[in-house]
């Protein structure tokens, strides 16, 4: 049995960037949330532990690569995560007022469509996004939570085999020596830790954005497209248009092509708010699965499993941003089919006119423009290819 909030029994409002919205509020980040003094110093905060971690990290990582690459590589893999996070953070706080009014609109937009058809697209997405958001924040905490039990179970070995407690933190890092020293070492420890869980709901929250608009706007482009089968029904395709009939009809096809060009303009504002986000995110995706998978050459026992981990949850991520753009390109697609297989030439000039001029737009495919490229499936069977290309580049010098 899967928990009510992710089945379709639970309310498609409440469904509505469930995941996204639970992860960012953490962190105080989430664009409709109530800019209180408390909640500013909340997020102000969270963002300082997440930029010093990226410092730490990054630092660490450079001065060890002359002294033990294996150690600067565990360092260095978990570190590009931190600043494609940092990014992400920034990006939700700099576009947050252009996110809430996509969020507002998207949610207005959705909550018009109630026929039967419609209400099983909405529990058909709404439910999807939840699920893929859930599993994307349960790949994340295993991958943060990995670092942690890793290094408890090094040291609670070395104690039972005499050795003494290694005071260093989950994520490789550097700290001026009163931070890894008792009394604060437990102090420095809870940060860093917390510093890898913000980490994640950054992601989760970024992440959860982009799948959330994708399949939301297919809702509604889904939905466009029977409102424009049932329009065009004829019964009788023999029988002779009525003047005021059709007058109507163009008229309604003037408002549909007006949701249309909405849904189109919904698509380029929220290529704008993602530009960065999804550039740096797949510019880095396959640099970093490479380097787990180096790691994984590289460490023996528990490190295997926490990058074993820290890949499949990067993989979710791609996979995601792949499959969002992928339902709204086919969504597109089915647009423009559908409304060329409808009994439009049974109709008048001027209606005839209207359904070709949605055709015409539909096959402008929407897609999240991305420079250099667009996230879909067939971006990801790339992406996998050169990632290949890196684990067997790495691997023969390894050898």
């Amino acid at each position: 049995m899967l928990p009510r909030f992710l089945t379709s029994s639970l309310a498609m409002e409440r469904h509505y960037f469930l995941v996204p919205k639970f992860a960012l509020s953490l962190i105080g980040f989430y664009p409709e949330q109530e800019r209180t003094l408390g909640l500013r110093l909340w997020s102000f905060f969270n963002f300082l532990i997440l930029a010093y971690g990226c410092y730490a990290e990054a630092y660490y990582g450079i001065h060890y690569i002359s002294i033990d690459i294996a150690t600067a590589l565990d360092a260095l893999c978990p570190v590009a995560s931190s600043i494609l996070s940092l990014l992400k953070m920034v990006c939700i706080w700099y576009y947050r007022d252009e996110l809430k009014s996509l969020i507002h609109r998207v949610r207005t937009l959705t909550e018009a469509q109630h026929s039967e058809r419609k209400l099983a697209y909405k529990k058909r997405f709404f439910t999807l996004a939840t699920r893929l958001t859930t599993v994307l924040l349960c790949a994340g905490f295993c991958t943060s939570t990995s670092y942690s039990v890793r290094h408890l179970l090094d040291n609670v070995l070395r104690r039972a085999h005499g050795k003494d407690w290694i005071y260093e933190t989950p994520f490789k890092m550097i700290f001026p020596d009163p931070l890894l020293r008792l009394p604060l070492y437990p102090l420095t420890y809870i940060l860093v830790h917390w510093h890898g869980y913000i980490t994640v709901v950054c992601f989760v929250g970024a992440d959860g954005f982009f799948l959330g608009f994708c399949l939301y706007l297919t809702v509604l482009l889904l939905s466009l497209r029977d409102d424009v089968n049932d329009l065009l029904e004829v019964s009788n395709i023999e029988e002779s248009p009525n003047e005021e009939n059709e007058a109507r009809i163009v008229r309604d096809m003037e408002r549909l092509v007006d949701r249309h060009n909405e849904v189109a303009e919904l698509t380029e504002r929220l290529s704008g708010v993602m530009v960065e986000i999804t550039l740096g995110h797949f510019v880095t995706s396959s640099l970093i699965i490479g380097t787990s998978v180096v790691d994984m050459l590289l460490f023996s026992g528990v490190g295997i499993i926490v990058y074993l981990v820290y890949t499949c949850a990067v993989g979710t991520e791609i996979y995601l941003y792949c499959l969002g753009g992928t339902h709204i390109m086919e969504a597109c697609s089915d647009l423009a089919r559908s409304t060329f297989a409808s009994h439009w030439y049974g109709h008048s000039v001027g209606v005839q006119k209207m359904a070709l001029l949605m055709v015409a737009r539909a096959q402008r495919v929407l897609t999240i423009k991305i420079p250099f490229f667009s996230p879909s499936l067939e971006t990801l069977t790339s992406i996998l290819r050169f990632t290949g290309s890196l684990i067997a580049l790495a691997t023969s010098v390894i050898r």
